[in-house]
């Protein structure tokens, strides 16, 4: 009987004490530092690297190395034009260009709808399958890169 005693107070101590432990496990570079310490810390960085620009000179809050998204350029009808094949297929519907490059290989139609409207203006044979279809259309919009650029 005494041996179940000892072994319950050891497990309920063991309960009691886990907070303190769980909390006492913070990392040796924020110890002693509340979160919003660490928070404003790096804020101030950020402050602090706006504030190092020159006047005239371009800034950018990326970190060096780091793109901001795809560097596809000028979205214009010559660049949708290039981009014509299985590898790279974009298209124009609606004034704006899509990137099918992914979706050409999960089209529940097969991939041929697809690779017909690589490199050119889709509009018209998208409106005529799919016109006024919200899932067609939202499942459009995930390959969006942006509107055409005319001359």
């Amino acid at each position: 009987m005494r041996l179940w005693y000892l072994l319950l107070m050891k497990f309920f101590g063991f309960l009691l004490a886990l907070p303190m432990l769980v909390a006492g496990c913070a990392s040796a570079d924020n110890a002693g530092e509340s979160v919003e310490e660490t928070v404003m810390e790096s804020s101030e960085q950020e402050t602090r690297l706006a504030d190092d620009v020159e006047a005239g000179e371009d800034w950018t809050d990326t970190p060096d190395g780091e793109q901001e998204g795809p560097l596809i350029g000028a979205l214009t009808v010559e660049a949708v034009s290039a981009n014509d094949s299985e590898e790279s297929c974009w298209s124009i519907i609606d004034g704006s260009v899509y990137d099918l490059t992914d979706w050409i290989s999960q089209h529940p139609g097969g991939s041929s709808r697809i690779l017909g409207l690589c490199g050119g203006d889709g509009t018209s044979q998208f409106q005529g399958k799919h016109g006024g279809s919200p899932s067609p259309e939202a499942t459009l919009d995930r390959y969006l890169l942006g509107a055409l650029e005319t001359p």
